[in-house]
């Protein structure tokens, strides 16, 4: 943290604090967004961080259903200045990175022999949508390195990514509950009946504030940076949806970091209507035989 300065802070530093670095103002301005476009929100509530125990504070949990099929989103809010923004450094996507799972519940009722009272819960499983029915096609820009780059005060060029990095863990960590919740999803639904679902983090900051550039398969440099409104980032991390009487897993392969536009561009091209969200859930990509786990 830079050295404070004596002078005292009053109203009007606090207004320029407000209305230039706030994250608690842009983040009112996403949510606002998000509720407009029909998704519900859930904002400011606290979790347990799985890896230290600590209770952490998430941004923005979202969430959209439409007819047994549901979209969570863990959104996390950066209010990065115009001085300091996101590089992000793309390579094209490998065919094992070109992926995205979806969660699959179904409500059996045992037979009658078998039938304990209390264990008639949904049982789930993943699939991996590759190939024609993904959201990550093969040979598309991903993201592999980001930084935040400035210039110093002596007027050199300087980058840092601790700030995206805080933001990109609390999000992560954000998703172990979602994850945990898809389990559950059509346990109230009439036995026979299934339900879908997927999950899908992002990393939020301000419009005009994200740029990409691209390498080709052996480190060349193929653009000059761009502006960009999502750039996706490969993950791979692999989570566990739990009950007290069976576990199941779901691998998430991207974590997206999206303007404002980006994120709303996303709920419209994907959440807008059951005709939209088929670009998530996919019935022919699972007929098509995807891995199941």
């Amino acid at each position: 943290m830079a050295k404070l300065s004596a002078a005292p802070v009053g109203p009007s530093e606090l207004l320029e604090y407000l209305n230039s670095v706030s994250d608690f103002s842009f983040e009112l301005s996403v949510l606002k967004m998000l509720r407009t476009l029909g998704v519900d929100c859930e904002h400011g509530g606290h979790y347990e961080d799985p890896v230290t125990g600590k209770s952490r504070e998430f941004d923005i949990r979202a969430e959209k259903t439409i007819d047994r099929r549901r979209v969570r989103m863990a959104v996390e809010c950066k209010n990065i200045r115009e001085n300091f923004p996101i590089l992000i450094s793309c390579v094209p996507r490998h065919a094992q990175e070109a992926y995205h799972q979806i969660v699959f519940t179904s409500r059996e009722k045992p037979s009658d022999s078998l039938y304990v009272p209390g264990l008639d819960k949904p049982r789930a499983s993943s699939h991996s949508l590759r190939g024609a029915w993904t959201l990550y096609p093969e040979g598309q820009p991903v993201g592999k390195s980001t930084a935040q780059v400035g210039r110093a005060g002596d007027g050199t060029i300087t980058c840092n990514d601790s700030e995206l990095y805080e933001k990109w863990g609390q999000c992560l960590s954000s998703m172990v509950e979602l994850v945990e919740n898809a389990y559950w999803d059509g346990s109230d639904d009439d036995y026979g009946t299934h339900f879908m679902s997927a999950a899908f983090p992002f990393v939020v900051v301000p419009n005009g504030r994200l740029w990409m550039v691209t390498y080709d398969a052996d480190g060349n440099r193929t653009s000059e940076p761009t502006p960009a409104i999502r750039v996706s980032c490969f993950i791979d991390r692999l989570y566990e949806m739990r009950s007290k009487v069976a576990k199941a897993y779901v691998r998430l392969s991207h974590l997206d970091v999206v303007t404002v536009d980006g994120l709303r561009a996303f709920v419209e091209n994907n959440l807008s209507s059951e005709q939209a969200m088929e670009k998530i859930f996919s019935m022919d990509g699972i007929r098509a035989g995807q891995e199941v786990r």
